[in-house]
């Protein structure tokens, strides 16, 4: 029984660290997405510049490039503040950028205040402080 134990031991660690490389590859991918974004910004202040109409094109690259940001730093942090800090800027982005009918954009407000709720009240990032002292304890 112990032997069993030790090779789902096993498994369970190489799958792990198969995760860890799956996810190391996507934060490489969204690296190389947000430089390839940043080599239109000068683009993007050239057509602001001469052409009336283009700030909610402009608007809508800059939070694309804020929310992958945020996301690469949700891959790297793995915390649950990070998280929420991805949903507050892509319902954001929604109510800024997309025309929508005013219960949409009711409701986004509503998703933004609940999720600032959350991040007040249920959530405490030292619960997540004390969990990660808690496993390097355990590991060392």
């Amino acid at each position: 029984m112990k032997s069993f134990e030790k090779n789902s031991e096993k498994v369970q660690q190489a799958i792990f660290m198969i995760a860890q490389g799956f996810e190391l590859l996507l934060a490489i991918s969204v690296i190389v997405a947000l430089l390839i974004v940043l080599c239109e910004v000068p683009h993007l202040f050239s057509m602001l510049w001469n052409t009336t109409g283009q700030f909610n094109v402009f608007l809508e690259s800059i939070f694309e490039m804020i929310i992958g940001i945020e996301l690469l730093k949700m891959l790297c942090r793995h915390d649950l503040d990070s998280v929420v800090e991805v949903l507050l800027f892509a319902v954001a982005r929604g109510l800024i950028i997309e025309h929508m009918p005013i219960y949409f954009t009711l409701l986004g407000i509503i998703a933004i205040a609940i999720l600032f709720m959350i991040r007040k009240f249920l959530f405490v990032s030292a619960l997540d402080k004390h969990a990660e002292s808690e496993k390097e304890k355990t590991e060392a």
